[in-house]
């Protein structure tokens, strides 16, 4: 059953690639990419990765790691800050492909994830920009205004003293907000929102919440259709999953 609903969402994703011609920018997400060691069931193979970035360039878009074009550029995210991505950092480098990373920050020194001495490396590289995927990766639409405030605040002052730079991006865990959430994450100062609903980056889900389309698992075809946009006619579906 759920190797048949997976190819009817597929065969929806490809069939709706009809309607999008044009090469706006979107942002893409991963958890994690491994070659040996794998720390995560929701991580890529190395290969796969290798293929998808082989995609987007024959396509002619540009690998950013903050998009700032409507048209033209892919922003390629990771969130939890699991080990893998650190184990295949020069594979990184040798691409030269930007990474967002979204870190949690109480999962630092935890067992499959990166320790601070290795997110403090990271973030010296050109390559990768450190923004929040809260504290404890509690589901914000789900918990209390307090909660949802210690969870912001605390992420951002943890990793503003580990790094000694100014964090304002922050990654919804699972993808799931609402207004409150919103509100408390403006008011805390992320300038940024990043949800799991797919979408072109500028076409905003409201006023600074932007878009993302998860291609973690992907083939060849279903990544060159959700690139074009054919993943969005799963957007009111992924609207009802995270919005509270």
């Amino acid at each position: 059953m759920m190797i048949i609903r997976s190819f009817i969402k597929i065969a929806f994703i490809r069939l709706a690639t009809i309607f999008f011609v044009s090469k706006r920018s979107k942002a893409i997400f991963y958890h994690d990419i491994h070659a040996e060691n794998k720390y995560t069931n929701m991580s890529t193979p190395i290969e796969l990765f290798k293929k998808h970035i082989n995609i987007i360039r024959a396509n002619d878009y540009e690998i950013v790691s903050k998009i700032t074009k409507t048209h033209g550029q892919i922003e390629i995210c990771f969130d939890d800050g699991f080990s893998g991505l650190y184990d295949n950092i020069e594979l990184i480098k040798k691409l030269n492909v930007p990474i967002h990373l979204f870190v949690i920050s109480s999962f630092l020194d935890k067992e499959n994830h990166i320790n601070k001495e290795q997110l403090i490396e990271l973030n010296k590289l050109p390559q990768i920009l450190i923004s929040s995927h809260t504290h404890k990766h509690s589901i914000l639409n789900k918990i209390s205004e307090s909660e949802i405030e210690i969870e912001l605040e605390t992420s951002k002052k943890l990793l503003e003293d580990i790094l000694n730079k100014q964090i304002n991006s922050l990654c919804f865990p699972e993808g799931k907000f609402n207004k409150k959430v919103i509100e408390i994450a403006k008011k805390m100062g992320y300038s940024n929102l990043y949800a799991s609903i797919p979408g072109f980056y500028a076409n905003e889900i409201t006023s600074g919440v932007k878009r993302r389309s998860l291609v973690q698992f992907a083939g060849e075809k279903e990544f060159k259709a959700i690139l074009k946009g054919g993943d969005h006619i799963l957007a009111y579906w992924y609207k009802r999953k995270h919005i509270n």
